[in-house]
């Protein structure tokens, strides 16, 4: 068996693991409050995931992560509330779902294996030598899922309710699934860019839709995430409950972005007259 499906397997085994340990948790975890349970059981995931990643010795065993336990929590909160579902509730978990399904397939498509780590998690390991295990659970593990699940806060308010504002839930689905065409034909572009005949250090994608914007594919993922706020909203959700969109737009702006560029900037010559002539992220089509 070739290496990396030896390792798709077992990231795959993994993940059921993770999981097998939410669905114990929400079964028997004595707690009436559906969004407290689903916070315990996210934290629980993660733990395992966390001891998965340390056994491994890689902390990318996290990063399906992101793209996955949504997924899974819609299944949940469907059979949660399963008495109450109507065509609405099954919109929403298709919309979550085909957001899930494409963007944790585009990261099958990039994973080489467990020999494969991101850059910024050996980075942090450098940086922080014998504290590493604590920024790699706190910074690496447990932020992120409270990134993830502060997004998704508007989808606790969905399954169970009933439908208020019925063209804001259109528009909604509508912004969803614009932001995941946007990392679609972003991410198909830089995979076809990976592989392009004769590559050189210092090429860089500059066409097509990353000719218009440096991170189309984290805009769309930003886009994505509004739209799931504004389909809460037409639920009834709380207006607060916009703090996880913000809070994915801050990740990027303030983080991922910044990390990126910077990289980028160090390894690309042509990196710097590009960021001059190309947006950070609202695309400009003149």
């Amino acid at each position: 068996m070739k290496t990396r499906t030896n390792h798709l397997i077992q990231i795959a085994a993994i993940y059921m693991l993770i999981g097998l340990s939410g669905v114990l948790t929400w079964k028997y975890i004595p707690i009436n409050s559906q969004i407290f349970v689903f916070m315990v059981v996210s934290f629980v995931m993660t733990v395992v995931c966390y001891v998965f990643s340390v056994i491994k010795k890689n902390s990318s065993v996290y990063d399906a992560y992101w793209s996955v336990i949504p997924f899974y929590t819609v299944i949940l909160l469907c059979y949660n509330n399963y008495q109450a579902l109507t065509i609405y509730h099954l919109l929403t978990f298709l919309t979550v779902s085909i957001w899930s399904w494409r963007l944790t397939l585009n990261w099958v498509r990039s994973w080489s294996g467990f020999e494969q780590e991101d850059w910024r998690y050996r980075d942090l390991a450098e940086q922080t030598g014998s504290f590493y295990p604590l920024v790699n659970f706190f910074g690496i593990h447990l932020f992120p899922t409270a990134m993830v699940f502060s997004a998704m806060w508007p989808l606790f308010d969905v399954f169970g309710s009933t439908m208020q504002y019925t063209w804001l839930f259109f528009v909604g689905m509508l912004i969803c699934l614009s932001g995941v065409a946007l990392e679609y034909f972003a991410d198909n572009q830089l995979a076809k860019f990976r592989k392009r005949k004769d590559p050189k250090p210092e090429d860089l994608l500059d066409a097509g839709i990353w000719g218009r914007s440096r991170n189309p594919n984290y805009l769309g993922e930003i886009i994505f995430w509004f739209g799931i706020f504004l389909i809460g909203y037409s639920f009834g959700t709380s207006a607060i409950t916009i703090v996880g969109s913000i809070m994915m737009l801050c990740l990027f702006i303030v983080i991922s972005i910044p990390l990126k560029e910077d990289r980028m900037l160090e390894r690309k010559p042509k990196y710097g007259a590009y960021k001059k002539r190309v947006p950070k992220l609202i695309p400009k089509f003149w």
